[in-house]
């Protein structure tokens, strides 16, 4: 599809409503072909031609539902949409069912198509982009693995993680929670020569302070009450392959300082035994705490530290990667609904989620999307659909007074996550060159 002018099939045995339609379209920046007839618009169609198909419902010798199969099938790619002065619920029911994006009764407005025109376009970026993504995915021991981003900043860490990864250095993946950090320590142990051994996850804040030194090393049978058999840890069970040490700043320091022996000597002792064992594992630690700020306070030590900060990786949160966000709101809402079309957003919809901070980063944004999908009931997800969080966004600037104050931080928060002006001025729905005046106005 072309990355410029949408390209658009217009098809209406109508002659006056062939000229209005495609004059219209064209006035919205649309590269437009016109058809009477059904079997010379499906002659023209041909994979990778059009971004989206107006049909007529009542024409001869093909009716629109006849066109719009044939539609499906030879071009999957091209969204949909049938038209009709004869509208009923029966007939709109039914030309979902066979694949049609929407239906659009005639007689209708400018304002109107215009509008219809913008969430139909919307729709088609997003089957496009949950294409891409799933294409990308299906690439095995390609790219980055499972984590998916468009972000120049977040790409520099992980070719670092990959250019790290056949090397046996220990590597501190620093991040807010819900970031992806354990995606990341996964995919370095994919793509290290480790990939053929275990992969064991440790999160020691989930672990009670008593316990962790047994989780990690093992323990001897009758070593504290309830050791009722020997027991292997974490450490143990990592041999040959790699440890992923989860929430590593939770650590308490007398277990810091056996760890530190475990990651210089190579060697341990099972809890309630003498016998030192060996072992080959390699480190991949996490935190979403400052370590740095950890160390001056004496919480965590310092030659830890340097231990599992061989290299440092810091994943940016999503606020600061706004540009993924629709990109993964296509794939998480295209997984929502396994077997179904991919569900679209309404770009107010999708202006709210690029709007919010995200404090619980990717993690809160699959819940989100998880949820818009299934209030929405398989149709567009609107603005209602989203939580009160997000269709607020609270966080994301202090709350306005005045009318000016509202337009003012609302185009602030769109200019912040739109990937352009142009863009922006899309979310807004008012035209760039209104918004370039605007922004002079409020000198932005």
């Amino acid at each position: 599809m072309p990355d410029s002018a949408p390209r658009v099939l217009v098809l209406d045995d109508e002659p006056h409503v062939l000229k209005t339609l495609t004059l219209a379209l064209q006035s919205f920046g649309a590269e437009v072909d016109s058809f009477a007839r059904p079997p010379d618009a499906l002659a023209a169609a041909q994979p990778g031609r059009y971004d989206l198909a107006l049909v007529d419902l009542m024409m001869q010798p093909m009716d629109g539902l006849e066109v719009l199969n044939v539609l499906r099938r030879r071009v999957p790619e091209t969204t949909v949409v049938l038209m009709t002065a004869h509208g009923s619920v029966e007939t709109a029911v039914q030309a979902m069912r066979e694949g049609a994006y929407d239906y659009l009764e005639k007689p209708f407005d400018l304002a109107a198509l215009r509008a219809f025109f913008d969430r139909a376009m919307e729709h088609q970026r997003l089957r496009q982009e949950v294409a891409t993504l799933r294409a990308r995915l299906a690439r095995q021991g390609a790219g980055y693995g499972p984590i998916l981003t468009d972000d120049p900043a977040l790409r520099d860490v992980l070719d670092l993680a990959l250019a790290v990864a056949d090397s046996n250095l220990a590597v501190l993946i620093e991040g807010e929670s819900g970031t992806g950090k354990e995606g990341v320590a996964q995919m370095i142990h994919e793509k290290s020569p480790r990939a053929a051994g275990p992969f064991v996850r440790v999160n020691s804040a989930a672990l009670p302070e008593s316990l962790i030194e047994s989780e990690l090393f093992g323990h001897a049978k009758g070593a504290f009450t309830g050791a009722t058999t020997d027991r292997i840890g974490r450490f143990e069970a990592a041999d040959g392959g790699t440890i992923f040490l989860d929430e590593i700043g939770e650590m308490p320091l007398p277990v810091q300082a056996k760890l530190l022996r475990v990651l210089q000597q190579k060697e341990f002792e099972r809890v309630g035994e003498t016998k030192t064992r060996r072992v080959d594992v390699r480190v991949v630690a996490a935190t979403n705490q400052n370590l740095d700020a950890a160390r001056e306070e004496k919480t965590f030590r310092d030659d830890l530290f340097y231990r599992i900060a061989g290299v440092r990786l810091r994943l940016p949160p999503l606020r600061e990667r706004p540009a993924d966000v629709p990109l993964l709101t296509a794939y998480f809402a295209g997984n929502a609904r396994p077997g179904a079309s991919p569900p679209t957003f309404a770009p107010e919809a999708l202006a709210l989620l690029r709007a919010y901070r995200w404090p619980g980063n990717v993690r809160e944004l699959i819940n989100v999307v998880e949820r818009a999908v299934v209030l929405a009931r398989g149709g567009r997800v609107e603005p209602h659909h989203l939580p009160p969080e997000v269709r607020t966004a609270e966080d994301a600037a202090p709350a306005p007074g005045t009318l000016a104050e509202v337009e003012e931080a609302h185009i602030r928060r769109v200019l912040a996550a739109a990937k352009d002006q142009a863009d922006a001025a899309r979310i807004l729905g008012i035209d760039p060159t209104t918004l370039w005046r605007k922004r002079k106005r409020l000198g932005l």
